[in-house]
């Protein structure tokens, strides 16, 4: 497994992080609607092999099961 901290931290976002984003998971196809009745488009978006372990009240790690890179993320602020 590949620790890469906190997110918050973070000042670049760490490479192993970029590739995680680009190549795990899968992508899939889903209709979003813009407000109108009959009014909506297709967009692509990418679902993620994630485990999320609570560490606390806002604090969790995440760890990909694909790539096995892990991460936490503070989002009390």
């Amino acid at each position: 497994m590949n620790d890469l901290g906190i997110m918050n931290g973070w000042k670049d976002e760490p490479q192993a992080y970029t590739k995680h984003l680009a190549t795990c998971g899968e992508q899939y196809t889903y209709e979003h609607h813009l407000g109108q009745p009959g009014d909506s488009e297709m967009r692509t978006n990418r679902r993620y092999n994630e485990t999320r372990t609570s560490l606390g009240h806002c604090y969790n790690q995440y760890t990909c099961q694909d790539c096995g890179i892990s991460y936490k993320v503070d989002s009390s602020g």
